[in-house]
């Protein structure tokens, strides 16, 4: 999402819409190229990244301008890192869904990630899911 120069949720204008991030055809080779062309696009609407510790789906529109998109970051690792290198390469930011409020790219909270990771680690355990969502 690109965000006008606001650094927290609160500061949108409810009506605010955001600038499209470009159009579907061009967003996924660019996205692609970033990831070492490590993304399958069997779905255009559902891109699959995939690395030793942890994955991100990218979902969005399989055509048309893209104005925002949700990233489902699985598995455990330090997927913040990637996460904060790509909103700066392509001048994003992102939200954080735990805490509502956008990731601060300079001083990124892993511990919101760990935080997660707990939490999903302990329902998984409850319940016997073993899918590591």
């Amino acid at each position: 999402m690109k965000t006008d120069g606001k650094t927290a949720i609160h500061d949108m204008p409810k009506d605010y819409q955001p600038e499209p991030l470009g159009d579907a055809d061009e967003l996924r080779p660019q996205l692609s190229q970033f990831f070492a062309d490590q993304i399958d696009w069997s779905d255009p609407a559902w891109g699959i990244f995939g690395c030793e510790y942890f994955s991100y789906e990218f979902n969005f529109s399989a055509s048309g301008p893209v104005e925002t998109f949700m990233l489902h970051v699985r598995g455990g690792g330090d997927a913040v890192t990637p996460l904060v290198q790509m909103c700066r390469h392509f001048g994003w930011m992102a939200v954080d869904c735990s805490s509502g409020d956008f990731i601060d790219l300079d001083s990124p909270d892993a511990e919101s990630w760990s935080r997660f990771q707990a939490y999903r680690d302990k329902v998984v355990d409850r319940t016997g899911d073993s899918s590591g969502g």
